[in-house]
């Protein structure tokens, strides 16, 4: 009965344990000990245009996040050749800004299937500095640039520009998902883990030793006859 309930008791924890081990693991390879999970989404680019807009936001990616969406701050980053200018508005202000423009309006990116739906919208005006509009939320500059995104806000725009609005836009988009308490919960899952697999080794060794004990005997021991 002891060695049963040794084994039970050892190969629950041990699935306890792998499964928090496989967990943390799965965790931890996305989002690191800092919580960020860098997911690249696609390029944006237009050769004729001086900037891109991103509207109507669908982010489709390969890279399944098991995490609920709601529960991460999201950024979204720009990298270049060229210096670039990003920045978050509201949609009717960031159309109004390039009203006789011409930009590329993009509509959709998957990344899954590297596919993205998007409008040439042309015109022949050269808009002001991006950088001294009011319109953004928030904007950054430089070949590798990063702006916050609001997940639950769906009128917002992201618009793409060379930093000196100038002609043919390129950058890639990548989406930075940042959870600040997945690291940490990660790194404890593994270490719970480790703890429960090395009691259930013990507890298994324990009920194999225990199985290899004979029983002591019922019976009392019989006397040895005597002779003179």
């Amino acid at each position: 009965m002891k060695r049963l309930v040794l084994g039970l008791l050892g190969a629950l924890l041990g699935l306890i344990g792998l499964g928090l081990l496989g967990g943390g693991g799965v965790l931890l390879s996305l989002f690191g000990t800092d919580g960020e999970a860098d997911i690249p989404i696609g390029q944006v680019s237009g050769d004729a245009v001086r900037a891109v807009v991103v509207t109507d936001f669908q982010i489709s990616s390969s890279t399944a996040l098991p995490v609920d969406e709601t529960w991460f701050d999201l950024r979204l980053e720009v990298t270049g050749e060229q210096p670039l200018f990003m920045g978050v508005a509201d949609k009717p202000d960031s159309l109004q800004y390039l009203q006789g423009v011409p930009y590329e309006l993009v509509t959709g990116i998957d990344s899954s299937s590297d596919s993205m739906d998007s409008t040439t919208i042309p015109g022949d005006r050269v808009p002001p500095d991006p950088g001294a509009e009011t319109i953004w939320t928030d904007q950054q500059t430089g070949r590798q640039a990063s702006v916050a995104w609001p997940v639950s806000n769906s009128d917002k725009t992201l618009v793409v520009m060379n930093r000196d609005a100038s002609k043919g836009v390129a950058a890639d988009i990548s989406v930075i998902a940042t959870v600040t308490w997945i690291g940490p919960l990660a790194v404890g899952m593994l270490i719970a883990g480790v703890v429960l697999v090395g009691l259930a080794i013990l507890l298994l060794v324990l009920a194999f030793r225990a199985g290899g004990t004979a029983p002591p005997s019922s019976q009392p021991p019989m006397a040895s006859a005597y002779t003179r």
